[in-house]
């Protein structure tokens, strides 16, 4: 992942939670962003706290499409046993 460029004047749980996402750990990026969140020392510390968060969540759309797309293999699949099984 590119680093990002980050002011020096935040939080000890922010410096880590961005040191987390630089190492490819977005659990514990997600946490502690959502910690400095729920209790934001400071406006300016919120905001950014929140636009990690929205960088990290998930892709529901893509999610929804391999969904769809692994149920349309299944019935594929299914189909393809019922027709050799029949005469």
């Amino acid at each position: 992942m590119a680093k990002t460029d980050r002011s020096e004047q935040r939080s000890e749980a922010l410096q880590a939670a961005w040191r987390a996402l630089d190492a490819g750990d977005v659990v514990a990026a997600r946490r502690l962003a959502t910690a400095v969140a729920l209790a934001p020392p400071s406006p300016q510390l919120e905001a950014e706290a929140k636009d990690l968060l929205r960088r990290t969540g998930v892709a529901w759309p893509v999610l929804l499409f391999g969904v769809f797309a692994v149920l349309l293999m299944v019935g594929l699949i299914v189909l393809t046993a019922v027709r050799t099984a029949l005469p």
